[in-house]
């Protein structure tokens, strides 16, 4: 099972679409999904024409539900800081570029598929789109900017509770809290995707990118801090046998 990231650029608006193979399968993140995703914002980067990026999966049933189980086996102690590093890298770039960035969200986003979601700057969901950060239930913290992330958008409070506890948010009470941008049926959400593009489209491309980066300044200091915190607090997960044995039991069950 893999997930291909596939780039479009028209009318002055770029699509990044998240596609799993097979198809009927959700969204999963790994290094090649990484690569792929850094190389597409690499282009965007140096794309003069674009004002504003959709991510969105092909699935109506799922965003992205975190990493791919291949992935998760492959997690070692020598090798969970290189895995949280390359994800923070990505994400922080897609939250750095210069023009909008919007994460649409129908279905699930879960773990490293909220983080991802996070690191754009508005995030507009259909009604069956369900959220939460349940990493804990396999011994690891959200380890891609999520525990800042999410404080961010929520509170620090609430955003423990979610932490802690890996509960999963129906779309409604993701939208009252805060964590959404945008909340409406399938056609309402097409709706919105359009008018806050042409809308972007239409003001200055010089006062959005600046207006941006002063925004993103403050919380962009954070995110350094964040890699190390993160990357030395999954080593220490993963150090305690705790997370292995999680792991082991996890895959168990779905074999």
């Amino acid at each position: 099972m893999k997930t291909e990231a596939i780039l479009t650029i028209k009318e002055g608006w770029a699509e990044i679409l998240l596609q799993p193979d097979p198809p009927d399968k959700p969204p999963t993140i790994d290094f090649s999904l990484l690569d792929q995703l850094e190389a597409h914002v690499r282009r965007l980067e140096e794309e003069p024409a674009c004002r504003a990026l959709l991510l969105k999966s092909s699935s109506p049933k799922y965003f992205v539900v975190g990493a791919n189980l291949e992935a998760l086996k492959q997690i070692t102690l020598q090798t969970i800081s290189s895995w949280i590093e390359r994800g923070h890298r990505v994400f922080n770039r897609i939250e750095s570029l210069p023009f909008p960035t919007l994460a649409i969200v129908e279905g699930y986003a879960l773990g490293g598929g909220l983080e991802l979601a996070m690191a754009c700057d508005l995030i507009y969901a259909s009604q069956g789109a369900r959220f939460g950060q349940p990493e804990a239930a396999l011994g690891f913290i959200p380890g891609w900017g999520g525990c800042t992330r999410l404080a961010e958008r929520i509170g620090w409070t609430k955003a423990k509770e979610l932490i802690y506890t890996g509960r999963i948010l129906e779309a409604e009470e993701a939208y009252s809290i805060g964590l959404l941008d945008f909340l409406g049926t399938s056609q309402q959400l097409e709706g919105k995707i359009q008018s806050t593009v042409e809308a972007i489209k239409k003001n200055s491309f010089v006062s959005i990118t600046m207006a941006k980066k002063i925004i993103n300044a403050r919380m962009l200091e954070s995110r350094a801090r964040a890699v190390l915190e993160e990357a030395t607090a999954s080593v220490v997960c993963m150090s305690t046998g705790d997370t292995e044995k999680r792991l082991k039991e996890f895959f168990e069950k779905r074999r």
